[in-house]
């Protein structure tokens, strides 16, 4: 069942002295045409195939301060503005002052940015037998325009560390408020990728062909391809083995055995030619669905440029009454 989301896009039509107002739609048009793709090559890479699909700017909006439609004007951006107007200019994201989160696997950021593994299995064999599930985040930090791996927060005066928590939750209300207000309809259509995704044919045959190779080589029960980093190197609350973080210490035998299920994967992915089929079928049903809904995105790309905006100008006002948070400064990747 699709989820159902608001787009407020206003149409107007002229003619002569006259004109019309026509009623916004109550959800993005999700008509799609089931692809007909083969059995395509595999893409070099999840993030290789990503950039070159319709929706990825979507996607990244909000996030990436490279996204292409309102570059410099993420919410991680808003950290040099914020610290500025509190009185401490040139601070950025790279600093690891401000409190922040990334997680590429929620919002629909995950069309956006990537790991290797995902639903399409584990693209990159050499990257497998390397790091596993345990590959650096500084590849998806350096696509969103963010610099490279966390650090640890440096020792600064506390006036300075307060500033930097008000404007940790200034930073995260803009956030939440943007995902629910101008990005609500990107968000639906990310939804609507989601459900077609899961729907098709071509990608469940697939799947199972994956599945049935895991099996054959002793993985059991995974059913779809994400599990496997579940299973191995997730949440800990979902049952992993050894937390994912890029602080987790791994003993030997853990390592070695979450990386024989990362190379097993790869393999199984290659075998079934899950990736290739995986990406090629996205890809059509975005261009579709980006088609579609092109006039309802444009409005939303300018809803959020005038958010920003807005919010720009509201920094030194928020500074005065907003609490400062104690969160601690987090790049994270737990449901990619």
């Amino acid at each position: 069942m699709r989820i159902t989301a608001r787009l407020a896009v206003l149409a107007c039509c002229c003619a002569a002295l006259a004109a019309c107002t026509a009623v916004a739609p109550d959800r993005p048009d999700a008509t799609v045409t089931t692809p007909t793709v083969g059995k395509p090559p595999p893409p070099a890479s999840g993030q290789a195939a990503l950039s070159g699909e319709a929706f990825t700017p979507y996607a990244a909006l909000g996030i990436s301060s490279e996204d292409g439609l309102a570059p410099g004007e993420s919410q991680y951006t808003l950290i040099g503005p914020c610290m500025s107007a509190a009185g401490y200019p040139g601070v950025t994201i790279a600093d690891h002052i401000v409190p922040m989160q990334f997680d590429i696997g929620r919002n629909g950021a995950s069309l956006a940015f990537t790991q290797p593994w995902g639903p399409w299995g584990y693209l990159g064999l050499a990257d497998a037998q390397q790091y596993g599930f345990h590959e650096p985040f500084g590849a998806a930090l350096t696509d969103l325009g963010l610099g490279g791996p966390p650090g640890n927060p440096p020792s600064v005066p506390a006036a300075e560390q307060a500033a930097a928590g008000k404007c940790g939750t200034i930073i995260s209300d803009f956030a939440g408020a943007a995902q629910s207000g101008p990005l609500a309809g990107i968000n639906a259509i990310s939804n609507d990728i989601g459900t077609d995704m899961q729907h098709d044919p071509a990608v469940n045959a697939a799947t199972q062909a994956w599945s049935a190779c895991m099996a054959s080589n002793g993985y059991r029960s995974l059913g779809q391809p994400q599990n496997v980093f579940q299973q191995e190197v997730g949440p800990p609350d979902q049952g992993a083995k050894i937390q994912n973080s890029p602080t987790t210490q791994v003993n030997t035998a853990a390592n070695q055995a979450q990386i024989a299920a990362a190379v097993t994967d790869a393999n199984c992915t290659q075998s079934a030619d899950l990736a290739g089929i995986y990406f090629a079928v996205q890809a059509s049903y975005e261009q579709q669905l980006v088609t579609a809904n092109q006039q309802a995105l444009t409005a939303a790309v300018s809803k959020y440029r005038a958010a920003y905006a807005s919010e720009l100008a509201k920094l030194p006002a928020l500074l005065k009454t907003t609490k400062a948070t104690k969160a601690q400064l987090f790049h994270g990747c737990p449901t990619c």
